[in-house]
C-alpha cells in the first residue's frame, strides 16, 4: 500500500508503489483510464508550457546564436503550442464533466494558486508569435496583439481574485506561506514584458502607445504586489526556517518576477525611446521623456537583477541542504531562471556588455539542461500515472451529479437502443412514402425536350416600328487642333445618388496638404503663395462652418518619403482628415515627377497592397502647369504629367477626385486658370466641411459612379458611338470589345410578345480618325539640352557629355595647381589632385540624400529608362571637357607651370561626381577604357544596386557609402527610392565582403550632425564586421549652402566639428577591437574633416601602407584583365609621416593659405 501526501505546491508526493485506483471514496470507474487523468489534471501542468515556452525564447535570443539553434527554437515553439492546446482541452473537460472539482480546487490553499500558470503559459506563446511569425505580415502581429489583450485580462483576474480568496477563505498561517503565493501575481509582470515586445512591432504607433501605457500599469501592479509578498515570505523564512523538502523548490519562484520585471521595464523603456517622440505625449519634451524612460528602465533592471541573484543564492543553498522530492514544482527550475537569462540578455544589448552575454549563455544552457531533466521525469511519471493525483479530490465524496445523470442515460441507451433504432427506421420509411404518394407531380426538367411532341415553328410576323432604332452617324471630326488648354469652370458636379451614403465624421479637423515639384523654383514660389492664401481662406471658412481647419502644409516631392503619404493616408496630428492638393509642372526630362508617377503605379499594381490604399483621405485635386509654346495642346503633351498623377490618384483613392484637374500655361494664363481652379477647390472643401463628403456623384456621397469613370485600360480609344433607343443611353467609351458588347445589349426581346422587331440598322462607315497624337513613350534623354536640369547643371560648372554623363573640375584640382594642397586622396592613397578627373557616366541616382549638393537638379530613378550613350562617346567626351576646363585655369593667379603641364595628362579618375556611376549599363567597358590609358579608377556606389556591384570587374578602389547603421536612420538620411532599400544595402555589404580579396574596398561614412553622429559606434561596427572592408573613411558632411539644402533640413549646425569626427572615429576603433576586428586609425586629413581607418592587412613592419603602387597595379591588370589579384599585391610605400594620425595630413611641400589667400605660418 502506498502513501500519498499533498505538498505545498498543490501536487502529490509519493512513497512506495503506485496507489490503488479507488482512493478518496470515489467509485473505481471514475478513477481509472481517461477519467482519472481528467479528474486529476491540475493547473500546475501549465508550468510545463511555461518552461517549454521559456526554452524556445532563450534559444531564439541567444547572444551567440546559429541558424540551427533558431530552427530548434521553432520546434520548441510548436511543441509548446501543442501542449498548451491539449492541456486547455483537458482542463475544459475536467471542469465541464466534474464541476464540483472547480469549487474544491479553489478552496485548496495551494493548488488554486497555480491558476496563474495559465496566463503565463499563454504569454510565452505570444512572445514567440512576435519573434518567429512577424515576417508573416501585420495580420499575425495583430493576432498576437489580440491574444495579449486576452492575456492581460486573465492576468488581472488572477492577480486580484486569488489573493482575495487567500485572505478571505484560505487564511493560511505564517508557517504555511510559501513562494507559490507569487504565482497569481507574476502574470501581470509577465504580461507587461510581453506588451513591450508586441508594441515594438505594431505598425500603428497609436496602438503601440496604448499598449506601452497599459504595460507600465501592469508592471507597476505586479512589481508592487511582488514586493509585499517577498517581504512576507522573507519574514516567514526568518521565523520558520526554509520550506520542507516537498516545497523547497518553490524558493526559486521569487526570481521570476524580479527577472521578468527587469526585462519588462527595459523593453518598455527601449520602445518608449523611439515611440514617444512620434506621439503628442509630453509635448515638446517627448524625445527627452523617451530617453529618461529608457535610462530609468536600465537602472531598475540592474537593481532587480542584483536582487534576483540574492534570491538565487538563498534558493540554491536551501535546495542543497535538503533532498527535494520530485513533483510538478520542479518546473520552477525552468521559468524563473529563464527570466533571469532574458533580463541579462537585454542588459547585454543595451550596455554592450560581454559579461552579461556570457551570463546569459550560462543561465540559458542551465535552463535547457534542467528542462530536459524535468521533462524526462515528468513524462516517465505521467506514463506510470503517478503524476495524476489531485490533492483536492480527497474532499469530494461519490460521483458528480453530472456524471451520475450521464451514466443513467448511457445505461438506458444500451438497454433500449435496438427497439429505438428500428422504430426510427420505420418512421423515416413511412414519411418518405407519404410524400411520394401525395406530393404534387412536377414536369421533368432535364429530359423535357425528349417527351415533347415535335411542333413546326410558326413564322414570326415582322413588324417595322414607326421609330426604328438607328445609329446616328458620328459627326466627322475636323482636323483642327485646339488652340490652348482645356478651361475649367468652378462648381460641383451634381448627379443622382444611388449607393448607400457613406457617413463621415464632420467633427474631426481637416488638414489640406499641398504637394509640388519644381526645378527652377517658380512652381515652388507659386505653391508657397497659394498655401499661405489658402490658409487665410480656410480660417474664414472655419468660422462659418464650425469645422476646424488646420493650417495647410506644403510638401516638396523631392523632400518626402512617398510611403508616408501615398501608401497609407497621412497620419496627421489630432487624428485629422486630410485633403491632398497637387501643383505639378510637366517636364519632358527625367525629374522627380517620373519617380513619383512610378511609385503611384507600383503601389497600385503591388499585389501585397490594396488597390486603393489611400481611400481614407477626404479627396484630392491636381493643377498642372504647362508650356503651350512647345506643347500647344493636351494631345501634344500639355500638362501630361499632371493628368497622369490625376489618373493614378483616382485609382489609389477609389476615385475621390474632389475637383477636375486644372491646367494653365506658365507663359500665359496660368494665374487666371489657377484662380478658377482654386475657387472650385474651395467650394469642394466647404462642402466637405458641412457634409463630410465630396458631393453627389462622387465617392463618399452615396453615388454609384463619379462623373468621369476611370477606364480599365490605360490606352483607350477616344471614339464615341451613340445609340438611341426608347430610353436615353449613356455615352460609352472603350475598346472595340466594349463596342461589340454594347451592340449585343441593344437587341432585346419583349417578354410575352409574338412580334419581333426588325434588325437594327448598323452603320459601319468610318467617318475619320482622331487627330490626337499620343505623348511619345520611347526612351527619353536623361538630361536633354533644352531642359532646366541641363541649364542648372551647366550653371553649377558641369560639362554635360552625351545625355547622361558629366564632368567637373574639383576645387582641390585648382588648389593643387596653385601649390596650396591636395585633397585627402593624396594623403591617404597618393593621388595628386591636379592629375585627377572627377566624372560620372550616370547623373541619375537612386537616393535623395539630405546632404546632397544637387537637390532637384539631378535625375533620380530605380531603373535605367533613358537613352544609353556608348562608353566610347562618354570616355572621349569627359576627357575633352576636362582638358578644356584645365586650360581655362592657365590664367588663374598662382598656377605653377610644372603642375599645369602635369595636369594635361590624366592619371586618375574619381567616379564620384554625382549620381550613381555603377548604374550605367556599360560601366565595365568604361573602366576598361580608363585602365587602357593607365588611368586609375576610384568608383563610389550607394549600396542600392547589388546586381551591378556583383558584376563589376577590375577597379582600382571600390567605395560604398555608409550613411547610417540601421534601417530607419538610412531611410531618414539617404531617403532611398527602392522599397527594399535595406535588403539591397545588406546584399551590397555581403558582396563587398566577397570581393575584399579582389578589390581594395572602402566604407565611406558621411557624418551629419543631428542625423547620424549621435548614434553609437556599435551599429557601424556591426556593418564593418559584415563587410570587412580594407579601409573605412569617416568624413564630416560638407555644407553646400543652397536653398535646397535648407529645405532638406540641413544647415551649418549639421556640419560636425573636426573634434567630433575624431571622437567618433576613436569610439569606432575601440568597438572594432572589442569585436576582435583588426583595424586601426592610419591617416587623417584635417582640412577635409576626414580620417582613415585601415585593416591591419596594410600594417607591415610596424608601418601603415595605405598608398597605392599604380605602376604595379597596371602590370597586374595586364596579366589578369578581370582584376583577379589581391589588394596587397599593389600595396604602395609606407604612408608619409605628415599624413599619419595626429599630424594633420597636410603636404609640407605645399603652402597653406587662409580663405582670402593669405599664407598661414606653420606653428
Amino acid at each position: 500500500m502506498s502513501h500519498s501526501v499533498s505538498n505545498s505546491n498543490g501536487t502529490a508526493v509519493y512513497s512506495g508503489s503506485t496507489p490503488k485506483p479507488c482512493e478518496f471514496s470515489v467509485p473505481c470507474k471514475e478513477n481509472t483510464g481517461w477519467r482519472r487523468v481528467v479528474r486529476n489534471f491540475t493547473p500546475s501542468w501549465f508550468a510545463v508550457c511555461m518552461g517549454t515556452g521559456m526554452v524556445s525564447v532563450l534559444l531564439h535570443n541567444l547572444p551567440y546564436n546559429a541558424p540551427w539553434i533558431q530552427y530548434l527554437s521553432y520546434i520548441f515553439f510548436g511543441l509548446n503550442v501543442v501542449l498548451f492546446v491539449i492541456f486547455t482541452l483537458i482542463s475544459v473537460a475536467r471542469y465541464t464533466l466534474y464541476p464540483e472539482i472547480w469549487t474544491a480546487m479553489i478552496a485548496h490553499p495551494a493548488q488554486s494558486l497555480f491558476l496563474g500558470c495559465f496566463p503565463m503559459a499563454l504569454a510565452t506563446i505570444i512572445n514567440m508569435m512576435v519573434l518567429c511569425c512577424k515576417q508573416w505580415g501585420d495580420g499575425m502581429i495583430y493576432v498576437a496583439w489580440a491574444f495579449w489583450w486576452v492575456d492581460i485580462w486573465l492576468s488581472i483576474a488572477t492577480c486580484i481574485s486569488m489573493p482575495f480568496i487567500v485572505m478571505h477563505r484560505h487564511r493560511p498561517g505564517l508557517e504555511n506561506i510559501t513562494a507559490t503565493l507569487l504565482l497569481p501575481i507574476v502574470p501581470t509582470v509577465v504580461a507587461a514584458g510581453t506588451g513591450g515586445i508586441v508594441a515594438e512591432v505594431l505598425p500603428n504607433h497609436h496602438h503601440a502607445f496604448t499598449t506601452v501605457i497599459v504595460s507600465y500599469v501592469l508592471w507597476g501592479i505586479g512589481t508592487s504586489f511582488t514586493a509585499c509578498v517577498l517581504a512576507l515570505y522573507f519574514h516567514r523564512l526568518t521565523i520558520h526556517s526554509i520550506p520542507s523538502k516537498e516545497a523547497v523548490v518553490s524558493s526559486l519562484l521569487p526570481i521570476g518576477p524580479l527577472g521578468q520585471g527587469g526585462f519588462g521595464i527595459q523593453q518598455l523603456g527601449k520602445v518608449s525611446l523611439h515611440l514617444i517622440p512620434k506621439t503628442n505625449a509630453f509635448g515638446e519634451a517627448g524625445e527627452r521623456a523617451g530617453e529618461v524612460l529608457h535610462v530609468l528602465g536600465v537602472f531598475l533592471a540592474l537593481v532587480m537583477y542584483g536582487f534576483a541573484l540574492v534570491w538565487l543564492s538563498f534558493a540554491l543553498i536551501s535546495i542543497a541542504t535538503t533532498r527535494p522530492t520530485f513533483n510538478m514544482g520542479y518546473w520552477g527550475f525552468t521559468f524563473p531562471l529563464g527570466t533571469l537569462a532574458t533580463s541579462a540578455n537585454a542588459l547585454s544589448e543595451t550596455l554592450d556588455s560581454d559579461f552579461f552575454r556570457v551570463a546569459t549563455m550560462i543561465v540559458s544552457l542551465a535552463v535547457i539542461v534542467l528542462w530536459m531533466f524535468v521533462a524526462t521525469m515528468t513524462a516517465t511519471d505521467a506514463i506510470t500515472g503517478e503524476m495524476f493525483h489531485a490533492p483536492c479530490l480527497k474532499d469530494i465524496q461519490g460521483k458528480s451529479p453530472v456524471i451520475q445523470d450521464f451514466y443513467k442515460l448511457v445505461d438506458v441507451w444500451h438497454i433500449h437502443r435496438t427497439p429505438i433504432l428500428f422504430t426510427l427506421f420505420f418512421i423515416l420509411i413511412a414519411v418518405r412514402l407519404y410524400f411520394q404518394l401525395n406530393g404534387q407531380k412536377t414536369e421533368l426538367i432535364a429530359l423535357k425536350k425528349v417527351y415533347e411532341e415535335p411542333v413546326e415553328p410558326a413564322k414570326p410576323k415582322v413588324v417595322v416600328e414607326e421609330k426604328t432604332p438607328t445609329i446616328e452617324p458620328i459627326e466627322e471630326k475636323k482636323n483642327v487642333k485646339s488652340q490652348g488648354p482645356r478651361r475649367i469652370k468652378g462648381g460641383l458636379t451634381r448627379k443622382p445618388s444611388k449607393n448607400k451614403e457613406e457617413v463621415n465624421d464632420v467633427t474631426r479637423p481637416v488638414l489640406p496638404i499641398v504637394f509640388f515639384s519644381s526645378i527652377t523654383t517658380k512652381t515652388a514660389k507659386i505653391a508657397e503663395a497659394y498655401t499661405e492664401d489658402l490658409g487665410g481662406k480656410l480660417d474664414e471658412l472655419s468660422k462659418q462652418s464650425g469645422r476646424q481647419f488646420l493650417k495647410p502644409e506644403l510638401r516638396d516631392l523631392t523632400e518626402i518619403d512617398f510611403d508616408d503619404y501615398f501608401l497609407t493616408p497621412y497620419k496627421a496630428q489630432g487624428d485629422a482628415d486630410v485633403f491632398y492638393l497637387f501643383l505639378i509642372p510637366s517636364y519632358n526630362i527625367d525629374t522627380i515627377n517620373d519617380t513619383f508617377l512610378e511609385h503611384l503605379q507600383e503601389t497600385h499594381h503591388d499585389f501585397r497592397i490594396d488597390t486603393a490604399p489611400i481611400s481614407g483621405i477626404l479627396g484630392y485635386s491636381v493643377f498642372g502647369f504647362g508650356d503651350t509654346e512647345n506643347w500647344p495642346t493636351e494631345a501634344d503633351g500639355f500638362c501630361f504629367q499632371a493628368k497622369e498623377i490625376d489618373k493614378w490618384m483616382a485609382k489609389l483613392t477609389a476615385r475621390k477626385r474632389g475637383y477636375p484637374v486644372g491646367m494653365g500655361d506658365m507663359k500665359g494664363d496660368h494665374e487666371e486658370r489657377l484662380r478658377e481652379w482654386t475657387k472650385g477647390v474651395e467650394e469642394v472643401i466647404e462642402h466637405v466641411a458641412r457634409t463630410g463628403n465630396l458631393g453627389e456623384g462622387l465617392p463618399g456621397s452615396g453615388a454609384a459612379e463619379e462623373s468621369d469613370v476611370e477606364e480599365i485600360s490605360e490606352d483607350e480609344d477616344d471614339g464615341e458611338v451613340i445609340f438611341e433607343d426608347e430610353e436615353p443611353k449613356k455615352k460609352t467609351k472603350g475598346s472595340s470589345l466594349d463596342d461589340v458588347e454594347d451592340l449585343g445589349r441593344m437587341i432585346r426581346k419583349d417578354d410575352g410578345s409574338t412580334v419581333q422587331k426588325a434588325p437594327l440598322a448598323v452603320d459601319f462607315t468610318t467617318y475619320g480618325s482622331s487627330t490626337k497624337k499620343s505623348v511619345p513613350q520611347g526612351p527619353k534623354e536623361m538630361v536633354a539640352k533644352e531642359s532646366p536640369t541641363y541649364k542648372a547643371l551647366t550653371k553649377q560648372g558641369y560639362a554635360i557629355v552625351g545625355s547622361h554623363s558629366g564632368v567637373k573640375t574639383c576645387r582641390w584640382t585648382k588648389s593643387a595647381l596653385r601649390g596650396r594642397g591636395s585633397c585627402y586622396k593624396f594623403s591617404f592613397y597618393g593621388i595628386k589632385s591636379h592629375l585627377c578627373m572627377e566624372t560620372t557616366p550616370s547623373l541619375s541616382c537612386s537616393n535623395k540624400c539630405v546632404f546632397c549638393w544637387r537637390h532637384g537638379t539631378n535625375p533620380v530613378g530605380t531603373t535605367w529608362r533613358w537613352v544609353v550613350d556608348p562608353p566610347e562617346l562618354i570616355f572621349e567626351g569627359v576627357k575633352k571637357n576636362h582638358y578644356q576646363k584645365i586650360k581655362m585655369l592657365r590664367g588663374m593667379p598662382g598656377v605653377r607651370a610644372e603642375r599645369f603641364a602635369e595636369a594635361m595628362q590624366i592619371r586618375h579618375c574619381a567616379l564620384s561626381l554625382v549620381g550613381e556611376p555603377i548604374f550605367y549599363p556599360y560601366i565595365n567597358e568604361f573602366l576598361g577604357m580608363l585602365h587602357a590609358e593607365r588611368i586609375s579608377s576610384f568608383l563610389v556606389c550607394n549600396a542600392q544596386h547589388p546586381e551591378q556591384l556583383a558584376a563589376l570587374k577590375a577597379v582600382t578602389q571600390l567605395y560604398v557609402s555608409i550613411d547610417a547603421a540601421d534601417k530607419e536612420s538610412l531611410r531618414r538620411i539617404d531617403r532611398p527610392l527602392h522599397r527594399d532599400f535595406w535588403e539591397r544595402f545588406n546584399r551590397c555589404l555581403d558582396i563587398l565582403r566577397e570581393k575584399r580579396f579582389r578589390h581594395r574596398t572602402v566604407f565611406r561614412l558621411t557624418l551629419v550632425k543631428g542625423f547620424n553622429v549621435e548614434e553609437e559606434a556599435e551599429g557601424y561596427a556591426k556593418l564593418v564586421e559584415q563587410g570587412l572592408p580594407c579601409f573605412v573613411e569617416v568624413k564630416g558632411v560638407t555644407y553646400c549652402g543652397t536653398s535646397t539644402s535648407s529645405n532638406a533640413g540641413l544647415s551649418m549646425s549639421n556640419v560636425p566639428f573636426y573634434w567630433e569626427v575624431c571622437d567618433f572615429v576613436k569610439a569606432l576603433e575601440k568597438r572594432l577591437k572589442e569585436k576582435g576586428l583588426k583595424y586601426g586609425i592610419a591617416a587623417e586629413h584635417a582640412h577635409s574633416c576626414c580620417i582613415l581607418l585601415a585593416s591591419e592587412r596594410f600594417y607591415v613592419d610596424g608601418k601603415w601602407h595605405t598608398l597605392i603602387d599604380y605602376k604595379r597595379y597596371f602590370e597586374l591588370l595586364e596579366e589578369h584583365p578581370d582584376g583577379d589579384f589581391t589588394p596587397e599585391s599593389y600595396m604602395g610605400e609606407a604612408t608619409p609621416e605628415w599624413a599619419l594620425w595626429g599630424n594633420g595630413g597636410f603636404n609640407p611641400e605645399d603652402e597653406r593659405v587662409d580663405r582670402k589667400g593669405r599664407k598661414i605660418e606653420a606653428s
